[in-house]
């Protein structure tokens, strides 16, 4: 995974929400429903899960993702992950 950034995410988050569901961009805030608020189906969700892990270099199943309700939600799941993949990762070499 790439350094995570949270500010850079959360702004990249909301447009590709914003594109999958033809949802203006400042309509979106961080503590809206994904599905109720934001209206994002099934087939978005894999799409929106696709897209992330392309982009930041993560492998994301969607299994790890239930929990996941709100936009803040995605951002601090995307944190977590980045936090437990750098611990993960060895240090590079001198």
């Amino acid at each position: 995974m790439k350094p995570f950034d949270e500010a850079a995410f959360t702004q990249e988050l909301i447009q590709t929400l914003s594109k999958l569901t033809q949802t203006p961009a400042e309509k979106i805030a961080l503590d809206d429903a994904l599905r109720e608020d934001v209206g994002l189906d099934s087939l978005q969700s894999m799409e929106l899960l696709s897209r992330i892990s392309e982009k930041w270099d993560v492998d994301v199943e969607m299994e790890d993702m239930l929990d996941v309700r709100t936009v803040r939600d995605v951002v601090t799941f995307m944190k977590r992950l980045g936090a437990e993949q750098a611990r993960a990762s060895p240090p590079p070499r001198p």
